[in-house]
Order: structure tokens, then sequence, then C-alpha cells
């Protein structure tokens, strides 16, 4: 494939940061505030969002084509939202087994069988890169079959609904569905064929 030919060279300059503190930091995250410097010598303050590890999820299919989708009520938003079964990946864990680990412990679902053509990796989006470095790692699944009984956290309340991928897209594309990991995986699925 051949790339278009860009001018980069009057693309902005990386801002510098001249120290950096810790405003806040728990088991999910911690806030840390940048001074920068501003291509134009100016000082800014920065606030950014540092992850405790980067997310995984996963767009599971059953035998039949149908994609299995979570409801869970989201307090950022105050709102019970569509999302695919994901989290954040252990340390140093490898990041397909979290996606299928993750999977089997909030739906009790998992392949029949994982090869390359049953677990495939989608791609990787930005969760906000205004506000910091965290990033989603997306997988499809192919051939979803109960396994065992779902092993969520404490604080995980979740419904399970099978979804047809004509529904799933008309749900995007009204924006009945706003997650960005879904949005972004339901296009990464349309690029290679496989919704």
């Amino acid at each position: 494939m051949d790339k278009p030919a860009f001018d980069l060279s009057t693309d902005p300059v990386i801002w510098r940061a001249q120290s950096t503190r810790v405003a806040f930091q728990n088991r999910w995250l911690t806030v840390e505030i940048d001074d920068v410097a501003l291509p134009n010598g100016t000082g800014y303050e920065y606030t950014r969002l540092v992850p405790s590890a980067p997310g995984v999820g996963v767009f599971g299919f059953n035998k039949s084509g149908d994609i299995l989708l979570e409801r869970e009520y989201r307090h950022g938003v105050g709102e019970v939202i569509w999302q695919i079964p994901g989290g954040l990946m252990d340390p140093a864990e490898d990041r397909q087994a979290a996606g299928l680990r993750e999977l089997r412990e909030e739906t009790g679902f998992a392949p029949a069988q994982v090869t390359d053509e049953t677990v495939r990796y989608l791609g990787c989006v930005w969760d906000n890169p205004a506000f910091g470095p965290m990033r989603s790692y997306l997988y499809a699944a192919w051939g979803l079959e109960p396994t065992a009984t779902a092993k969520r956290d404490p604080e995980e309340f979740v419904t399970l609904h099978w979804v047809s991928p004509a529904w799933l897209k008309e749900a995007v594309r009204t924006g009945e569905i706003q997650d960005r990991v879904v949005v972004a995986g339901v296009g990464y699925l349309l690029l290679n064929g496989w919704l």
C-alpha cells in the first residue's frame, strides 16, 4: 500500500516537561501535573492521567455469528452503557491472554479453541490522548462457548446480551453505542471484513 506524501515539517513541536509532580494516586491511576515549556517559550501546567496498566477488550462471536456485549452502569457518565468484555492487564501479562482472561471472568465464555484463526488482534486505541497515555488493545474471538461461571469483581454488575452484527453496526451508527472501544472495534472489524 502506497502512503500519501505528507509534508510533516510544519507539524507542531513536542512540548518539554520541566518537572512532574504526583497530585493523586490509587490502584487505578496516577494524576500527574507537568510543568511544561510550550513551543513559544511560555510555561504551562498540564494535568495527565497515567493508568496503572493498559486496557484490553474482546469482541466475542458465537457459532451463529452473534456478538457478546455487556451492559454496565458507568458512574463517570452516570448511565448504563453497552460495552465489550475487558479490563486492565496484569503486570507482564500477554495482551491476548489478558483479553481472554477478562472475557472468561466477566462472561463465563471463551473460544472452544485458541488458534491464530479463532482469536485475532484488531488494533489499539488511545482512550483519550489529551488526558494521558491510556491504551486499549482489542481482539476478536470466534466460537465462544460457556466454560464456567463468571467471576466478576465485587463492583461489577453486568448483564450479557447476544446481538447481531447488523444490530451492532446500527447501534454505533445511531449513537446508541458511544463507548470509544466498541466504536473503534467496529471500525477494525469492518476494515478486516469480519463484520
